[in-house]
């Protein structure tokens, strides 16, 4: 019961939403006038200049990015399997998880553009510009500044997933007898790890490439204008003031659902392809494999250097973001700015203390909430056996957003709850259960029951088996799944933008705003609040983790 009420919450606003798209792209909407259906959307998206285009810049740069995203996240944790550093790496992906996603295309904008920090640091000694150049690195017409950032915002997810899946594999077992066998560490990686880990990681990756392929908030910092991907001129068409439009704008939000679905196809059969390819080179026995010391001191740290090269980029961009935020003075070509001052700052309460409010409030909330659906759903699982239903949790992820927030805005306008804090914190709660699902299922299925049964033989309830037992013990990944929670809401764009019917601004909202051309040292300001607030939830929660008191357990 808990589970059907809790899959209702997810799947009835998206099935309400794609109605309220579908009708109007099929030219019925009684409101604007539209009181038969017609195939008119339809020919007027077709005449849409550019259109084409448009499509295909999107299928470019949602496909490249999850193609390289996948395979670093395949490959990079092979590479240092056994190392030091893997540890480092576990380490290190909370801080980079915690950034929203218009965050790091900030930082990768703040690098790349004409005067931005990267030609600043080669400038004139490399380039001989004593001013800043006249093209651009961002955003280039093939898109490829966008595919930088969308490959560092989620290698890190998607390489969070490859460990998840790595615990439940015998990972140095498997790769013991294959080096047994003759085969390189690279080699026994590919052949033997990796054909275990795809199963387990073809739903983030879906969940990746539909993201990439519908993306708003980074591709109107990062892509081309002229035209901009389709999800971003959905957006545009939706923004119209002549309200006719949105006919052609349903028809778009159709046309990007069938997109996903298209790529998805094609990703599929890439994998089944190239898994075809994989069995044929296992089977030939083939063992050829580099000297040892060329590949332990040249290939694989080269291999390791061009898969962290995004992330590292995004970093350089967001340290970047934060000179400008305090720089007083920063001419070209001068690598650093010649003075520095904290006016920016000292008016963040008046410029961005709303947003911030709004912004920690619709994540505490929805997180909080989300937290608590999982906890019910994963709870009852425990009294029956394990559904696929379960995997409707991320419909969410799987259809692309601008294909059903319009329609959850008209539901939302007929019961006059748009802009409301119930319909905010509800559109948000849309996404992030997922995410906090896909994070604390993992780790709640591997609590061993024989704990509880040893609590109910000492004649504990089954309420305070739960307080006493089972919670202390995964107090660590519930406030991590809660910090992810956060995360995800403080990056959320479209939906606080059709749920708040423009009235409501959070810091994404205002970065995306102010990255259509306000000042560097305003964006920076935002960029280092946006910043801030996941970080701060992810060190809180670490903090919470270990310093839980020992009074909670049952045998304390």
């Amino acid at each position: 019961m808990i589970g059907r009420g809790i899959l209702l919450v997810v799947i009835g606003p998206i099935l309400i939403g794609l109605i309220g798209a579908v009708l109007p792209a099929l030219g019925y909407f009684p409101p604007l006038g539209g009181d038969h259906f017609s195939l008119a959307p339809m020919q007027d998206f077709l005449a849409l200049p550019q259109l084409w285009r448009s499509i295909g810049l999107s299928l470019f740069t949602g496909l490249v990015a999850t193609v390289i995203s996948t395979i670093i996240a395949l490959i990079l944790p092979g590479l240092l399997y056994g190392r030091k550093s893997f540890h480092l790496l576990r380490r290190y992906l909370a801080p980079i998880l915690s950034l929203p996603h218009v965050t790091v295309a900030v930082g990768i904008f703040f690098l790349l553009q004409p005067s931005g920090w990267l030609m600043r640091i080669i400038s004139p000694g490399l380039t001989g510009y004593t001013l800043p150049p006249i093209w651009a690195l961002v955003p280039d017409p093939w898109g490829m500044g966008l595919v930088l950032g969308l490959v560092a915002k989620e290698v890190p997810f998607l390489i969070l997933m490859t460990l998840a899946a790595m615990s439940q594999i015998n990972t140095a077992p498997l790769l013991t007898v294959s080096r047994s066998l003759g085969y390189g560490p690279l080699a026994s990686w590919i052949y033997v790890i990796i054909p275990q880990l795809w199963p387990r990681l073809r739903l983030p990756v879906m969940i990746v490439l539909v993201f990439s392929l519908s993306v708003v908030d980074m591709a109107v910092i990062l892509a081309p204008t002229t035209p901009p991907p389709l999800a971003v001129r959905l957006i545009t068409l939706y923004q119209d003031p002549d309200l006719t439009v949105r006919f052609t704008a349903s028809v778009a939000a159709m046309a990007q659902v069938v997109l996903v679905l298209v790529s998805i196809a094609v990703m599929m059969a890439g994998a089944r392809v190239l898994a075809w390819l994989g069995r044929m080179a296992a089977v030939s026995g083939y063992r050829s494999s580099p000297p040892r010391a060329l590949a332990r001191f040249i290939i694989d740290p080269a291999l390791v250097v061009t898969s962290v090269v995004p992330c590292l980029a995004a970093v350089a961009g967001l340290l970047a973001a934060m000179l400008w935020s305090i720089a007083g003075v920063w001419r070209f070509p001068s690598a650093w700015p010649s003075a520095f001052t904290l006016r920016f700052w000292s008016g963040v309460v008046d410029g961005f203390g709303d947003a911030v409010l709004v912004t920690a409030g619709l994540g505490f909330a929805s997180a909080a909430l989300a937290v608590v659906l999982v906890v019910m759903w994963l709870n009852a699982e425990d009294h029956r056996p394990k559904s696929s239903s379960e995997h409707l949790l991320v419909l969410p992820l799987m259809i692309p957003q601008v294909g059903f927030l319009f329609g959850l805005q008209i539901m939302l306008l007929w019961l006059r709850l748009d802009g409301t804090t119930m319909a905010l914190v509800y559109a948000h709660l849309l996404f992030v259960l997922p995410y906090v699902w896909l994070s604390l299922a993992p780790a709640w299925r591997e609590f061993r029951p024989e704990w509880l049964h040893l609590g109910a033989s000492l004649g504990a309830s089954p309420l305070k088996r739960f307080f006493r037992i089972r919670l202390p013990i995964l107090i660590m990944p519930i406030l991590t799944s809660f910090a992810v929670g956060f995360s995800v809401s403080a990056a959320l764009y479209l939906p606080t933008v059709f749920a708040g019917n423009g009235r409501v601004t959070t810091l994404t909202v205002e970065a995306v705003t102010l990255a259509s051309g306000a000042s560097r040292a305003q964006l920076g300001v935002a960029t280092g609040l946006q910043m801030a607030l996941p970080l701060v939830v992810f060190v809180m929660a670490g903090i919470l983790a270990r310093q839980r008191p020992a009074r909670i357990s049952y045998f304390s």
